[in-house]
């Protein structure tokens, strides 16, 4: 397997992960003294360019005074799932109702959320992401343990 194809399958995979997550937390890593709030996201979808897409409740300041363009992570989570993924990237503020009405992938659902009035619609273009185990680990008994370590004092 070439490293293209690689990078394309380990791509479709976190991107199954992430859909079947489906919950995240927003976090904005800007700089800037007015910034947007960390939120829990609950809908998103990826469009074919690997941006998540989703909305946020609307602030209460205007809109015009955040940055159009945002340092921001993602951590997606679910209770219960033996792994999650953490995603960095740039958060884009979309105010353009064309750019969301004409996108080719995005669903009608989405569209229609994100026309909302008290909403925000965001998109992140991914730059790092990455799949981590949260698997427990088998729980060794204290005879397996003392066994263990005796053997690594002798071998």
């Amino acid at each position: 397997m070439n490293t293209q194809t690689a990078q394309e399958t380990q791509a479709q995979m976190l991107r199954n992960k992430m859909i079947e997550l489906q919950s995240a937390l927003f976090f904005n890593d800007s700089s800037s003294i007015v910034k947007l709030p960390t939120h829990v996201i609950s809908e998103i979808e990826i469009d074919e360019e690997e941006q998540i897409w989703f909305v946020i409740p609307k602030p209460v300041q205007h809109i015009d005074a955040f940055d159009k363009e945002i340092p921001a992570k993602l951590d997606f989570f679910k209770k219960g799932m033996e792994f999650f993924v953490k995603v960095s990237g740039t958060a884009y503020i979309i105010t353009d109702r064309e750019e969301i009405e004409y996108h080719p992938t995005l669903t009608a659902e989405m569209k229609e959320r994100m026309k909302g009035e008290r909403v925000i619609a965001m998109k992140v273009r991914m730059q790092d992401a990455e799949l981590i185990d949260n698997s427990p680990k088998p729980a060794k008994n204290w005879f397996q343990a003392s066994r263990s370590q005796l053997s690594s004092w002798f071998f």
